[in-house]
């Protein structure tokens, strides 16, 4: 006969003594760990602030008006300025959403929590928010970006210190395109990188115009992405100005290539395969040299150089064709230095935005018999008043006044502005805003969508090219979204006696 091993309902009514110290142990340890999980978890959900946010391995990821404040890490000091910048975009966003009558949102997507070890340095992140500050600054108090009608909210959209987690932002900017003020257009995409793709064709497929300020891969346009502009130079467009600098030097003849080898990493694929093509009779037969760069992966060891710099030695090579992210740049000279052959003079070819070597440099640079030769989208002397011998574009000084009316806390413009980021994402912004005034323009009463921004975009050119800080850019169906008329500035450290021609992208008229 079967018997039932339930007990009866009076059993668990009145407990033995034993079942209950048992019991009140499990609750104690229960609530144990509960205190323990929140004290651990619930840090990073309170530091963002309660707005929405995702956290995700210690960063705050998503899309604010300037509050809470992303913040780099490790740096207090460079956080203080993080937040007065933000401050001062909030600020802007809620006098907009009170007094214009008309505006529409623009996100800044970018890394907006940088560390040291990625591929956006925290001060270039910092200048780069300060320089999209500046634009909205003259869209919406100047008519030097057109009309100031309608006004315009920046959003910052934060996607993680290497691009990586792009998705949370890319949802909330997607989920504004139909607000009463509409999400208009996204500029940022701030490095070159399968995930920048992904995010920028995720915009697209909403119908959603980008403008990227510093992602230089070649393809990473309107050709592969719909609706996608640029404002710096492609990599080819950056490898035909040392192109040009090099036919100019009858002592650049033999090269050798050293490539970072990282698969996702737009940047370096691109510039290496711009390189072999541009340069394939200066490499000849040398045998290019691979390392695993350390600024994409988080997970990637220190680059090893020794081995390349015995071959740089091996085929006696007058220049090395360095396609990688700055900081590898930093670790490959420094190897340089101590090279078997270093009383031999050697130049370093290398694409970035803006200069990357600082001036206390330049004493060692020279006793190693080296020259760090960078095609840049910035010169910085533009920004020290060098006067026509640096062909300082027509609309940077208006550019300059502004940030230095504007972004106040700011002691040394000109070396703020030096690195490039706040040029590149000043004109980013300046690009769209002149794409939202050409496209409400033509229908006035109408409003602004960021389908008809959209449509506006290869308007600008000729009689409607952005004046920007960095050029006098023009954008045409032939160049697929690739600025025309961009200036590339090739810059030599140690300095020479006289400055290289200025290389500019081929634009109409």
């Amino acid at each position: 006969m079967f018997r039932s091993t339930v007990a009866p309902d009076d059993e668990f009514a009145n407990p033995p003594r034993r079942v209950l110290r048992l019991l009140l142990l499990v609750g104690a340890v229960a609530a144990a760990g509960v205190v323990a999980f929140l004290l651990f978890w619930l840090p990073d959900r309170l530091d963002c602030g309660g707005s929405g946010l995702t956290a995700e391995e210690g960063e705050c990821l998503g899309v604010t008006d300037g509050s809470p404040a992303f913040l780099p890490t490790g740096d207090e000091e460079l956080g203080d300025e993080f937040r007065s910048v933000q401050e001062l975009i909030e600020a802007e966003n809620d006098r907009v959403a009170q007094e214009a009558d008309a505006y529409v949102k623009v996100g800044l997507l970018a890394t907006l929590s940088p560390d040291d070890t990625g591929p956006q340095a925290p001060r270039r992140v910092l200048h780069a928010l300060e320089g999209a500050y500046t634009a909205q600054m003259r869209a919406n108090h100047t008519r030097q970006l057109g009309d100031p009608s309608p006004q315009v909210q920046l959003l910052l959209a934060n996607v993680g210190n290497r691009h990586q987690s792009w998705e949370p932002a890319v949802d909330d900017l997607v989920s504004m395109a139909d607000d009463e003020a509409p999400l208009a257009a996204v500029v940022g995409l701030s490095v070159s990188t399968e995930d920048s793709r992904a995010a920028a064709q995720r915009l697209a497929e909403h119908g959603i115009p980008i403008v990227a300020s510093s992602a230089s891969a070649d393809g990473l346009n309107f050709e592969t992405v719909d609706g996608l502009l640029r404002v710096t130079a492609s990599n080819t467009d950056f490898v035909m100005a040392l192109r040009e600098y090099v036919r100019d030097r009858d002592h650049l003849d033999e090269a050798i290539l050293v490539h970072d080898q990282n698969a996702p990493d737009l940047h370096v694929n691109t510039l290496t395969e711009a390189f072999l093509e541009r340069f394939s009779e200066e490499l000849g037969t040398n045998p290019a040299q691979p390392f695993r760069g350390t600024t994409v992966s988080d997970d990637a060891p220190a680059a090893l150089f020794d081995a390349a710099v015995r071959n740089v030695c091996q085929v006696a090579a007058d220049m090395v064709l360095f396609s990688g992210r700055t900081g590898d740049l930093q670790a490959f000279v420094e190897a340089l230095h101590s090279r078997s052959c270093r009383e031999q003079p050697l130049s370093v070819l290398f694409v970035e935005t803006g200069p990357v070597i600082a001036e206390d440099q330049h004493e060692r640079l020279a006793e190693s018999n080296l020259t760090i030769v960078q095609a840049s989208a910035m010169d910085p002397a533009w920004a020290h008043g060098a006067g026509e011998d640096a062909d300082v574009p027509s609309g940077f000084a208006d550019f300059f006044e502004q940030y230095d009316t504007h972004v106040a806390y700011t002691e040394d413009v000109p070396g703020a502005l030096e690195d490039g980021y706040a040029v590149a994402n000043h004109d980013a912004l300046a690009t769209a805003v002149r794409a939202i005034r050409v496209s409400h323009a033509q229908d006035p009463d109408s409003p602004v969508t960021n389908a008809r921004v959209h449509d506006a975009l290869f308007l600008l050119h000729l009689g409607n090219a952005v004046e920007a800080a960095g050029g006098t850019l023009h954008f045409t169906t032939d160049r697929r979204g690739d600025p025309g008329g961009k200036p590339v500035p090739v810059i030599e450290t140690p300095p020479a006696a006289t400055r290289p021609d200025l290389y500019v992208t081929p634009g109409p008229g």
